[in-house]
């Protein structure tokens, strides 16, 4: 969601870490946060989306403390209340930002983190409007020129969380003189920039239901089965709005074949069998929207 550029004052903490080249192998795992308590969480840049319209922007994700990616393509998503989240941007070459002015921009409110009880269907909409709703995060470039912006501490449960980007303050070392891939894009940039937002635990009441992997269930759907192989008429189940009840530690048997697939999406998801749990532990070919199942 791009916003227009917004004058903030500086949240209460910000670390930065340092950077290196800039190509992301989207085969790796990258951590979401620096924080021991969090050192777990962790999630591939290949299950963020591309976002092909956009000049600057390659992928760009929300990243809740399951691993789970969620895209930004407009849809209100509530991650998990569990500590941390973030977002993941990772840039086109050409347009990754200086180290000095990812510190900067975190320092002077470039980087706007806020939390508050906020509907964006309502007034007030959003987070990121009052300087009171500003609250800690950590940002970070990444070796392939992603950069991360992660909240360690828990944010109350159905608080609308804005992670927005300046580009003015982001991109200041490189629009004048134009040093970037778009002359085009520097002249615009000062009044240019990103904004993704998400709730954490729980959407506002009444609010229209998230979409798993782009679908959105019909309310009471069953989204995970297991394999049939394992079990004789028993279905495990997450269904809409209730809590995932299917045992992960099952085990394939004599039918099924050793390094079965243990669990499924079904036909109400959007990937359909695409996701699928290995006795591995490993996922199929649609990660994100397993790991998200999952997590309910």
């Amino acid at each position: 969601m791009r916003t227009p550029t917004r004058l903030c004052l500086p949240v209460v903490v910000v670390l930065i870490a340092g950077c290196g080249g800039r190509t992301e192998d989207a085969r790796q795992y990258l951590l979401l946060s620096d924080s021991p308590d969090h050192a777990s969480t962790r999630f591939a840049p290949a299950e963020c989306p591309t976002a092909s319209e956009s000049t600057e922007m390659d992928r760009a994700c929300m990243v809740d403390s399951n691993g789970g990616t969620y895209p930004e393509n407009g849809t209100m998503f509530a991650l998990p209340a569990a500590p941390p989240y973030g977002v993941y941007f990772q840039f086109k070459p050409g347009f990754v930002p200086n180290q000095i002015d990812v510190d900067g921009a975190a320092a002077n409110g470039g980087i706007v983190v806020a939390a508050a009880p906020y509907d964006v269907s309502s007034s007030p909409c959003c987070a990121e409007d009052s300087p009171a709703n500003q609250i800690a995060f950590k940002a970070r470039l990444t070796a392939g020129g992603g950069l991360i912006v992660t909240i360690d501490e828990a944010v109350p449960t159905g608080d609308q969380v804005a992670i927005v980007l300046d580009y003015g303050s982001l991109f200041a070392g490189q629009i004048s003189p134009c040093s970037l891939a778009s002359q085009q894009f520097c002249q615009g940039a000062p009044s240019m920039g990103f904004a993704v937002r998400f709730y954490v635990g729980s959407l506002p009441a009444g609010f229209p239901a998230s979409t798993v992997g782009g679908k959105t269930p019909v309310d009471g759907a069953c989204m995970l089965l297991y394999n049939d192989a394992l079990v004789d008429g028993d279905s495990c189940c997450y269904r809409k709005g209730g809590v995932n009840t299917c045992n992960t530690s099952i085990s394939c048997n004599e039918r099924s074949g050793s390094g079965c697939c243990l669990i499924y999406a079904s036909e109400n998801t959007a990937g359909g069998q695409r996701c699928c749990l290995y006795e591995s532990g490993q996922y199929g070919d649609d990660a994100s929207e397993c790991r998200q199942l999952l997590s309910h």
